[in-house]
């Protein structure tokens, strides 16, 4: 196989269906900028993981996923389990079509398809930190999933706990994440957990965690304000103790991305993260919904080559 023939994993119910919709544009730019390719569909959750390892398998080493934040998630979790080469000799890019489009955000990836393929012909590179989390979902063997954004246990998880049916429906949009955030704000409770990060330990109730790669989530949220994708560091934001009602006091600040000014969040960077929860809390990898028991996170430095425009010192 040539080794300029691109994969190109499509997600159709990406941004409720608006990846499926825009495909034909898509597929017409791609071909008029004299990209070669072949297309693959995911039809189910997780499908992707496995179209990439099979197509890894055939030859492909170029990969772009038009989708939103979940597919990337995937098509990641793909370049990572299959054994066949190292996954910095993948070179993945993305066309994103999502509802929170938060990973680009951070590597100045435009949101506009035109221009993202551009990018993707331009060339620019990165080698980014891929994170990796081990969790319990109801079995007793601990299972292993990888991210390249970020990880929310607690409030985080929560939104997105409620929001996974219209998702799995194609029928993810803002209104439906805001009615997740409500609902969640209503139900989510501290937990009392016994955190390691790296050498210290903190036990405390916590309300929520987020741990970046990246510095966006939940559709345009700053959660992790000091976050650099390569840096090979973790970087934690923890809300613990916390009342509904100074959650609804942040959130103007939160809005306006000044997470570090709010004095009920807490900031670290580590290369490891242990968790003993005292009770379930749902966990989510990249916007896609995990499970209730969080173990362990942990950072793999450099691992993923991607198209990236990521400037640090352009970072707001």
């Amino acid at each position: 196989m040539s080794e300029e023939k691109w994969l190109v994993v499509l997600n159709p119910n990406a941004g409720g269906r608006l990846a499926e919709k825009e495909w034909p544009q898509i597929e017409k730019e791609l071909k008029q900028q004299n990209f070669s390719f072949d297309l693959c569909k995911t039809e189910k959750p997780l499908h992707a993981v496995q179209l990439v390892e099979k197509k890894i398998k055939e030859g492909f080493r170029k990969i772009i996923a038009v989708g939103g934040d979940g597919t990337l998630h995937e098509v990641v979790n793909g370049i990572m389990k299959q054994k066949l080469v190292n996954a910095d000799d993948i070179l993945l890019a993305m066309i994103s079509i999502g509802t929170g489009n938060d990973w680009i955000k951070t590597h100045g990836i435009s949101s506009d398809y035109k221009e993202a393929i551009q990018q993707i012909k331009n060339g620019n590179t990165i080698k980014q930190d891929v994170g990796k989390i081990i969790f319990k979902n109801g079995s007793v063997n601990p299972e292993v999933r990888y991210f390249i954004n970020s990880v929310g246990i607690g409030f985080d998880a929560s939104v997105v706990k409620y929001i996974l049916p219209q998702k799995k429906k194609g029928k993810s949009s803002k209104k439906e994440y805001v009615i997740g955030l409500i609902k969640s704000l209503f139900t989510n409770k501290n937990i009392l957990t016994r955190l390691q990060l790296d050498e210290n330990i903190i036990q405390t109730k916590v309300y929520n965690l987020t741990v970046g790669l990246c510095r966006y989530k939940g559709g345009g949220f700053k959660m992790s304000p000091n976050a650099v994708p390569n840096d090979g560091k973790l970087d934690i934001t923890l809300a613990s103790k916390i009342s509904k009602r100074k959650i609804i006091s942040c959130l103007p600040k939160l809005m306006a991305g000044k997470i570090e000014k709010i004095k009920y969040f807490d900031f670290y960077q580590v290369k490891n993260l242990i968790l003993h929860a005292s009770g379930p809390m749902c966990t989510e990898a990249d916007g896609e919904y995990l499970g209730l028991y969080p173990l362990q996170v942990s950072i793999i430095p450099s691992k993923i080559k991607l198209i990236s425009n990521f400037k640090p010192d352009k970072l707001i």
